[in-house]
């Protein structure tokens, strides 16, 4: 630490993405402990510990206390700074206090008013110290009022006007869900809000699915509202949107904003752009009536989220049990991530039915790696990505006899091959010396990779892969590739068609090599220029990708000789996080597909795979680390 006030974020090399910066900030305004902070000539080291407080509802997560501000001061602030008053605000939703939290550090608010909540929900979250401290005690300010009924209720009884409407309704997961974004009750809403009110409600994923974000503010707009859209990343949710609504025509050309938060940027305007993909469907998207409601239709394909046969609550606490249910079509992302927060240590703060939903309140330990403040693994769901690299390889080859790991020197990689029985040998190669001393010297990095490292079948090598393989003559069954991302020109040059080619000569002739590839989802042309770099040596590929929550959709190239299939084949070995069936790794969306075709083969003399990843990923660079 430096002067108590933890790491700074002015280091020299960094090359971490737009999100892993923010990510990164938010844990370090927050409670944490630095395991370890240190620089090689390299790379920055940072491993810290911090406490995560996750709620599920239904089991969909709701927040993410590493990066709810983010969700938060994003949804409320810009409403605020809009309305010209905030006498009197609505909030619908919102039982966990961290919508209020943000409401209630405007001075001049003098009510709010909270509607549509569980009251004995909102009555177990006031009982709870560490939901306390995160929304800084609001559900006790003096301003509030809290109203037991249901929205629909409280629409066709309330009469006096408000200032500020915030509206977080569910996801539309059900009918009954669905009809919260009616046109009937954005009329009933339009009636409540002052002549200058500002209105603004969450309004789903526009990345994901366009159709329902535009439907929303299509049936705003047919309630006589005035809209203004926007959205940004979250990294538990990925892109997320917002409609701000008003009776008057809206637009953003305020300055800074003036209360205190963490995560505003000074300027917002790119938050009101929208790639032309999402624009295109804006005309076709329907408004959503009570006679005619179709919110839930458009939701229920896209997600598949159990509704009518939630997984008990009770079967949760039993990871054997909950892990029977992941290979079930009701698996969704946050099964995934909360499976992963109950299979390892875990504080349960709350838990059961309240209203007809299920919550689940969790907090867990949270051991973070970052590398110039890229994200290297969070000790809540590395399994997923670990085993996802490692086993697929590991299954196809005849005899595991000789692997080696490039990069990985956190040892994860090497905890799940050395797995297999019939492992004899591992190499790890890893340049920085400092990485492999924080996978073997900090104990909760090692209790993490199972002091893999100081196997007796694990030797390692503390150089650069290039050497390493220059000077090496015996063959592998395996090489596992878990380089850095390309974020700048020496990396990429590890990605090149030559340096595979150097790696393919040092695999037995039935051998495999898998190279972790990036997000087919966030930057499919890295993903796919990796695949095509490969196959452009006369290699056969064979892709997959899979949900890390901590990274989202990630994926990985596996390439051989021979041709690569699947079939039937099996994970032979204990692990965690691999469906019994893997056909959904190998399927990629239409959308993600149409990028292949435009994919640039990555070479020595044409090194172009790092600028991709620039204009896809967003990436912060010194002018140390620039070209």
């Amino acid at each position: 630490m430096k002067d108590g006030k933890g790491p700074e974020l002015s280091m020299p090399h960094e090359r971490g993405d737009m999100e892993d910066l923010i990510e990164l900030q938010q844990l370090l305004a927050g409670p944490h402990k630095i395991l370890y902070e240190g620089t090689s000539k390299y790379q920055n080291v940072l491993v810290l510990e911090s406490p995560n407080v996750q709620m599920y509802l239904n089991n969909q997560l709701q927040f993410n206390s590493m990066d709810e501000r983010m969700y938060h001061e994003a949804f409320v602030h810009p409403a605020m700074t809009l309305a010209p008053k905030r006498d009197r605000v609505l909030c619908i939703g919102g039982n966990d206090g961290l919508l209020l939290r943000e409401v209630f550090k405007y001075a001049d608010v003098k009510q709010v008013d909270l509607v549509g909540i569980s009251f004995r929900l909102l009555n177990a979250i006031k009982k709870m110290p560490e939901m306390n401290t995160l929304n800084e005690r609001a559900l006790f300010d003096k301003r509030l009022s809290v109203f037991k009924e249901d929205i629909h209720t409280y629409l066709a009884s309330a009469s006096e006007k408000y200032d500020v409407i915030v509206v977080d309704f569910p996801d539309p997961v059900s009918k009954e869900t669905g009809n919260f974004y009616s046109l009937q009750v954005f009329n009933g809403l339009f009636s409540l809000l002052s002549e200058d009110g500002i209105f603004v409600s969450q309004s789903l994923s526009p990345k994901k699915v366009p159709l329902l974000f535009w439907s929303i503010a299509r049936t705003l707009e047919s309630a006589r509202f005035k809209t203004l859209s926007y959205h940004l990343t979250v990294p538990s949710f990925g892109d997320w949107g917002f409609h701000i609504a008003a009776k008057k025509n809206l637009s953003w050309n305020k300055g800074r904003f003036t209360v205190p938060h963490r995560t505003l940027p000074q300027d917002i305007s790119a938050w009101f752009q929208f790639p032309a993909q999402v624009l295109s469907v804006r005309k076709s998207a329907p408004v959503n009536t009570l006679d005619n409601p179709n919110m839930y239709k458009l939701y229920s394909p896209l997600f598949s989220v159990p509704t009518a046969n939630l997984i008990a609550l009770s079967d949760l606490q039993d990871y054997d049990n909950c892990n029977s249910h992941k290979n079930s079509s009701s698996e969704t992302e946050d099964l995934i991530e909360l499976q992963q927060l109950l299979s390892g240590p875990h504080r349960i703060l709350e838990q059961g039915s309240f209203d007809g939903n299920q919550v689940f309140i969790i907090q867990a330990k949270d051991v973070r790696m970052y590398l110039d403040k890229q994200l290297q693994f969070s000790s809540l769901d590395e399994r997923i990505y670990h085993e996802a690299l490692v086993h697929p390889a590991m299954t196809f080859i005849p005899k595991r006899e000789r692997i080696l790991i490039v990069g990985g020197g956190d040892g994860f990689a090497v905890r799940e091959v050395l797995k297999y029985a019939d492992v004899g040998n591992v190499d790890l190669v890893d340049l920085d010396p400092l990485v492999l001393k924080v996978a073997k010297t900090v104990k909760k990095v090692a209790s993490l990779n199972e002091h893999s490292l100081s196997d007796a079948r694990v030797t390692i090598f503390q150089m650069d892969a290039r050497e390493f393989l220059s000077e090496q003559k015996d063959l592998y069954d395996a090489i596992i590739v878990d380089f850095p991302d390309p974020a700048d020109e020496v990396v990429s040059s590890l990605y090149t068609a030559e340096f595979f080619r150097i790696m393919f000569r040092h695999l037995t002739p039935n051998g495999i090599l898998v190279c972790q590839s990036h997000s087919p989802e966030s930057a499919p042309s890295v993903y796919w220029s990796i695949g095509k770099t490969l196959k452009s040596i006369g290699l056969n590929t064979l892709s997959y990708h899979v949900t890390v929550p901590s990274f989202g959709d990630w994926g990985f190239h596996l390439a051989a000789n021979e041709r690569l299939v699947w079939g039937e084949r099996k994970v032979s070995v204990q692990n965690e996080t691999i469906p019994e069936k893997l056909t959904s790794w190998f399927n990629f969306s239409k959308k993600i597909r149409s990028v292949r075709r435009h994919a640039k083969t990555n070479r020595m003399s044409n090194k172009n795979l790092h600028k991709t990843y620039r204009k896809e990923v967003g990436v912060i660079l010194t002018s140390a680390s620039r070209e």
